[in-house]
């Protein structure tokens, strides 16, 4: 962030410096020459900064342009342009040139100068060490402070100055005034977060951040199921990154540790706070990740000592963002790791290649640090673009989940437009924006759930809420539905009726369950994954029906406000199983059924529910008044009919769903946003930058 807001601030004034050589450099070569070689160590830091590849390093390229823009200030504060200045009619494009100079230079002086220190002394850090020196991060709050009092200031300058007679030092003027405004608004944005900095880092007392990751080849509600995790501890700066280490070996606990988890285990049975492995179970996240910080705890006197700040998981597509925006990664065996082959290494090649189970979990504990030592090792300025997409991409598809005790830090983070709101994993709860869960948990000890495909269709009902009493609610279902309706919600607060239809699709052949690991296809029942599914209906809405031709119904119970059903279907080697059921959204819903599934990795690519998918013919077929038929419409953002679940076109991405909507205010561009700003800046250059033809 340092490098970026120093970059962005020397670009506001790469207008100004041409303006001033071509206008005054004829007569002053002196000044000629430290305007071109400030635009050369310019060109050199953006260069370096974008990736583009420099002469001169982003240190050196940086001192340049200190010094540079110090004896350009110098040189056009002289006599002779003093006199210019008085006798004749450019007066006012001299100072003006002098004000924008003395602004450069009380910014590069100020906080272009901080920045880049602090840039300098957070460089190389790695995990090989375990200790990580961050103590220095515990200034920013003071040095973005200064750097926006700075830029006010130089901008409310620049704003008095007078019209100047030559277009360009007024355009200059201009484009100068816009661009620190939108710096200032830039480090609006993470204000919150960097005045947190000392607080996250341990400051005021020793923090512990425990990050885990899921492994959705065998699935859990909230992605995947737990397997390795590492304890993170920050005391004044200094951070400390543990190892990796399997959830195996956790002791379990006699009871539940709250009277929240009692009632979760009614839904979900003992096994969502008995064992690490299976919190995820739970498809609220934050609710997940309490219970795993207790689980880790409860492990020893010394772990209950500790304050658990916040709980983080990832999963394989965060991984393999993060290496595509980093580079590869080597393995110790030799495996590289790209952004194209990260996923299906740990969902499906890991198990082929090491068949052992310790064998299998000491290499994956090696494997995620040194992809973790990785992506911290390189965090650079010539990929922070990429790698902060690959960030705000990944929280918004809840590949990323972050849960903070202080819920004013995890505030703070959202707030810069880097993370997105989804990282929270809260279930979703907008009455006007219905949305259904269905969350799936491998019940059989196996990896199989990589070779699982879904599908989706969403029906409106055309007939009132007479779908749920039919024979058949789907042509993929042969036996009658059951009904589930609890009447917990009052009929006369239900609106829309609609019927889900999610098919799952087992993928493995024969071959594949003869020839493939134990490991990988279970033993039970080689090859067939068994299901508990956990649908949910949207918040002050109602499961009424459902249907499915093998399998064991498991009750429905409301937690919450929101409706749940749960079913245990088995989907055998080479088969399709379809679970259909019908759920009527709250009368105050203003928009169609959205369906969120548990993120499905495979090979084609990341699923995760019907993205506003609706089949809906009700318009079609009405012969109401056409004001009534736009009406509907307007009700229904989507009127195509699809049967295909929201994907993305391959592993490599992060999805398109999330845990909450299927969408996020945040996923929208802006002028404010930092990110956007800085994707625009980068997009209008193009390597090498060549500062002199840009600007004729």
């Amino acid at each position: 962030m340092p490098k970026r807001v120093a970059l962005s601030v020397v670009m506001v004034f790469l207008g100004f410096i041409l303006a001033i050589a071509g206008v005054y450099g004829v007569s002053a070569l002196k000044m000629y020459h430290e305007a071109n070689r400030m635009m050369t160590a310019a060109e050199n830091l953006a260069n370096a900064a974008l990736g583009c590849g420099s002469k001169k390093s982003l240190s050196d390229s940086a001192d340049d342009l200190v010094d540079s823009s110090r004896k350009l200030n110098d040189e056009l504060n002289k006599p002779q342009w003093t006199f210019i200045r008085d006798h004749t009619a450019y007066g006012n494009d001299i100072t003006a040139a002098r004000t924008m100079l003395q602004s450069m230079n009380n910014l590069v002086d100020g906080p272009f100068t901080d920045m880049m220190n602090l840039s300098k002394s957070l460089s190389g850090f790695s995990m090989q060490d375990k200790t990580v020196d961050l103590s220095a991060l515990s200034t920013m709050p003071k040095i973005v402070h200064q750097a926006r009092a700075d830029i006010q200031q130089e901008t409310k300058t620049l704003k008095a100055l007078k019209q100047p007679k030559i277009h360009q030092v007024a355009s200059a003027i201009d484009a100068g005034t816009n661009g620190l405004e939108a710096v200032d608004n830039m480090l609006d944005s993470y204000d919150e977060l960097v005045n947190l900095f000392p607080e996250l880092l341990g400051e005021n007392g020793e923090r512990t951040y425990l990050v885990a990751v899921q492994n959705p080849a065998e699935i859990r509600s909230a992605g995947g199921m737990v397997g390795t995790y590492t304890a993170v501890t920050a005391n004044k700066g200094m951070v400390t990154i543990g190892d990796f280490d399997t959830t195996g070996g956790f002791q379990n606990p006699p009871k539940a540790f709250d009277d929240q988890g009692v009632e979760e285990a009614q839904l979900y049975g003992m096994q969502v706070w008995n064992w690490p492995q299976t919190t995820t179970v739970n498809p609220n996240y934050p609710r997940a990740a309490v219970t795993f910080k207790n689980l880790w705890q409860y492990q020893d006197a010394k772990n209950k000592k500790q304050n658990v700040a916040g709980v983080i998981m990832v999963d394989p597509v965060f991984l393999q963002s993060m290496v595509g925006a980093t580079g590869d990664v080597t393995l110790e065996d030799g495996k590289v790791l790209t952004g194209e082959n990260t996923v299906r290494f740990f969902e499906k090649d890991l198990y082929i290649e090491h068949p052992k189970f310790n064998d299998q979990n000491a290499y994956v504990s090696k494997a995620a640090k040194l992809v973790m030592n990785h992506i911290l090792q390189n965090a650079k300025p010539s990929n922070l673009s990429s790698l902060l997409k690959a960030l705000r991409d990944t929280t918004s598809s809840s590949h990323l989940k972050i849960w903070m005790q202080k819920q004013d830090e995890f505030d703070a983070m959202v707030q810069t437009g880097l993370i997105n709101e989804n990282a929270a994993g809260e279930l979703p709860g907008d009455e006007t924006t219905p949305v259904s869960g269905v969350y799936l948990n491998e019940t059989q000890a196996s990896k199989l759930d990589w070779y699982m495909q879904s599908e989706i269709k969403v029906t409106r009902s055309c007939d009132g809420t007479e779908a749920a009493s039919k024979d058949r609610i789907s042509d993929k279902v042969d036996y009658a539905p059951r009904s589930t309706a609890i009447g917990a919600i009052s009929t006369s607060d239900l609106g829309d009726e609609y019927t889900v239809e999610f098919t799952m699709k087992n993928t493995l052949t024969a071959k594949q369950v003869k020839d493939l690991p134990k490991f990988v296809t279970g033993k039970d029942d080689p090859g067939t994954m068994s299901y508990r599914m956990f649908i949910m209906a949207p918040t002050n809405g109602e499961i009424t029906s459902i249907a499915f031709n093998h399998g064991e119904y498991g009750g429905s119970m409301m937690m919450n406000k929101r409706h749940f059903v749960s079913v245990k279907i088995p989907v055998e080697a080479g088969k399709s199983v379809t679970v259909a059921y019908t759920v009527r959204v709250p009368k105050t819903a203003t928009k169609a059924l959205d369906i969120v599934n548990t993120p499905i990795a495979n090979e084609k690519g990341i699923q995760t529910g019907s993205n506003g998918a609706v089949t809906d013919n009700c318009a079609a077929s009405s012969t109401d008044t056409q004001q009534s038929q736009d009406q509907t419409q307007s009700a229904t953002p989507s009127q195509s009919s699809s049967s295909a679940s929201s994907s993305s076109s391959s592993p490599a991405s992060s999805g398109t769903g999330s845990s909450k909507s299927g969408s996020s205010k945040s996923d929208s561009s802006s002028d404010s946003d930092p990110l956007s700003s800085l994707k625009s800046l980068k997009d209008n250059l193009s390597c090498p930058v060549d500062i002199r033809k840009m600007m004729g």
